[in-house]
């Protein structure tokens, strides 16, 4: 089953102004203007202050539903458990709240899920209240949130309002619910806190949420969901380290690309490898049969060493230079990388001798994935406005 995709809406004109009670501090406003756009539909939250750095970022798509997605009371975060441990799976008949028969948080998962309540909080993303299910993983997941709110302030997470429910514990199996009749129902009847502000944050199952929804969901993964248009799905977001889990994206694993997040991210490590001139992770990134084609304007392909050798003559032509990502197209199993190259003339390239002149020329990579490897690659440079910068009077 493939992800339907999202049904236009008509973006609200005005941002929705949050209300706080008179008796608590106000939590965060969502803060639009530090959300990028990245590619065509999707965007990016980072953090922008405070020392504890996070290797990780939030994306959610789509970028135009930013305003409905973020800016509203009444709106419902229906999120999937942080990521587990599925070489321990649940014991027959587990009641959820025996952890030690059932399957839960691995620390990794941990971390990403205080990160990710990092990143809501730094971008003023804080639920006015959270209902969550029994099962262990779930109270996992809410813990390591909720310390990510803190750790970006104390008053962030103060006086939470969380009720720990049956009706949203994992459906069908086990000792969970039923039916999704009762998540379905609080979805509905969400009308915003009358207190507080923000979304109402649920953290349930992926089969709850695929039921109620026909989304599918990694680990982690939260679905914006809107009461007043029949319980719609608005968009998505979840940390760009999100990845299917073997439990329920099985037969896609196999996939060549899985995900345009995950497209996204190998570009990231291939170009960041570039630029820091670490050829062992660009090499562990492309297939054992990898062939480049048009690379110095050569006919014929080249093979990884040939990349090598040609990455080290640019590196000894231009010692600082760097490939800006400017943009990424996803279609399949091809990646094209729009890009510009900068750097400083300090040694021969194209048989011209070092000018120490800044140079700044444009790029285009195109880039085949399968098995999860990038196999083919075609990767072509505007080498002629290259040898007129460097080679005028």
């Amino acid at each position: 089953m493939q992800r339907r995709p999202f049904a236009p809406l008509i973006l609200i004109s005005a941002l929705l102004a949050f209300g706080a009670s008179a008796s608590e501090a106000p939590p965060p406003t969502p803060n639009v203007s530090d959300m990028r756009q990245i590619s065509a539909h999707m965007g990016e939250m980072t953090m922008s202050t405070g020392s504890d750095a996070l290797d990780d970022t939030l994306r959610f798509e789509p970028y135009q539903q930013i305003d409905e997605m973020f800016l509203r009371n009444d709106v419902v975060f229906v999120m999937r458990h942080g990521p587990t441990d599925w070489s321990k799976l649940d014991q027959k008949n587990v009641a959820p709240t025996d952890c030690a028969n059932q399957r839960v948080m691995v620390e990794e998962g941990i971390a990403r899920m205080r990160g990710f309540g990092q990143l809501m909080a730094e971008n003023g993303i804080v639920p006015s209240q959270i209902v969550v299910s029994e099962w262990c993983r779930n109270q996992q997941t809410l813990d390591a949130l909720m310390a990510g709110f803190e750790a970006v302030g104390p008053e962030v997470s103060a006086n939470m309002p969380v009720e720990k429910v049956s009706d949203v514990n994992l459906l069908l199996s086990l000792q969970g619910a039923s039916t999704v009749s009762g998540l379905a129902a609080r979805v509905s009847a969400w009308d915003g806190h009358p207190t507080r502000s923000g979304p109402l944050l649920i953290i349930t199952h992926y089969t709850n949420i695929e039921e109620l929804t026909q989304f599918r969901v990694f680990e982690g993964e939260t679905l914006v969901v809107d009461p007043k248009r029949d319980n719609l799905v608005l968009g998505y977001i979840r940390l760009r380290s999100a990845a299917p889990d073997i439990g329920h994206f099985a037969e896609t694993l196999a996939s060549p690309l899985l995900t345009e997040s995950q497209a996204l991210s190998m570009v990231e490590r291939y170009y960041a490898a570039f630029n820091a001139n670490d050829f062992e992770t660009v090499s562990s990134l492309l297939a054992e049969t990898w062939v480049g084609h048009g690379v110095q304007g050569r006919s014929e392909p080249i093979d990884e060493e040939g990349l090598r050798r040609t990455m080290m003559q640019y590196r000894q032509g231009l010692s600082d230079g760097r490939f800006e990502v400017v943009s990424v197209h996803v279609a399949e199993d091809v990646i094209t990388v729009l890009g510009r190259i900068t750097g400083t003339h300090t040694g021969a390239i194209l048989g011209v001798q070092p000018t120490r002149r800044k140079v700044a020329f444009d790029g285009i990579a195109v880039h085949r994935i399968a098995d999860g490897a990038i196999s083919e690659s075609w990767l072509m440079a505007d080498r002629l406005s290259l040898l007129k910068q460097i080679s005028k009077d």
